[in-house]
């Protein structure tokens, strides 16, 4: 009788044995299906014994560390030079310009006597307008002009040197103070041909010295 207890136990192990092995077999093959099926892979069976709120919520507390620590980027301030006392080299440095415009740039500085606005670098032969656009913000003028003309004393070569003013317009100037006082640069306007736009240019340069 005892024989046959063992036998009968003996026969209940082995097939549980087998139904376990049976059930994992199912079971392992239904996972490998679910990984080779094409887009998300279901693994919320995976988690089931886990409790994944404490670990989304380490995770985020050391995300936010991370960003505190990381150094922010830093906006680039922008360099403001001072179009009238910038020398070459500053300006060879400076992008668009090479040494050919930069020597323009002071040329043309020095024949005017100073930059009045920015926008007089549109003027300089050679610069493209696009780079002009770049360039612009990069500049103020400083005091302005600092080498006016003497609307009233200056000789007529000193008038016909300065780029707005061209030989005929400086003989004019010359012949309008050789019969009259020149009280204004107005006066200018009723005896010599010229437009109230190129007087708007001449204003920044010419003064009344005497």
């Amino acid at each position: 009788m005892e024989k046959a207890e063992r036998r009968a136990l003996i026969g209940f192990v082995l097939v549980s044995w087998i139904a376990l092995g049976v059930r994992a077999g199912f079971w392992y093959a239904e996972r490998r299906t679910y990984v080779a099926m094409e887009g998300q892979v279901p693994v919320g069976w995976l988690l089931t014994a886990l409790d994944v709120a404490p670990i989304a919520h380490v995770q985020q507390q050391h995300s936010q560390k991370r960003a505190q620590l990381s150094p922010q980027p830093q906006q680039s301030r922008l360099v403001v030079l001072d179009l009238n006392t910038v020398d070459s080299a500053a300006l060879e440095a400076l992008p668009y310009i090479g040494p050919v415009l930069a020597s323009r740039i002071c040329r043309f500085r020095h024949a005017l006597g100073g930059y009045h606005t920015v926008q007089q670098l549109r003027e300089v032969w050679g610069l493209h307008p696009d780079a002009c656009e770049r360039l612009i913000p990069m500049f103020d003028t400083g005091s302005g002009v600092y080498r006016p003309l003497c609307a009233d004393t200056s000789s007529w070569y000193e008038l016909k040197s300065h780029p707005y003013i061209d030989a005929a317009q400086a003989s004019a100037i010359e012949r309008y103070r050789r019969h009259h006082v020149l009280d204004s640069l107005e006066d200018l306007v009723a005896a010599i041909p010229i437009t109230d736009s190129m007087i708007r240019r001449w204003s920044p340069y010419l003064r009344l010295c005497e």
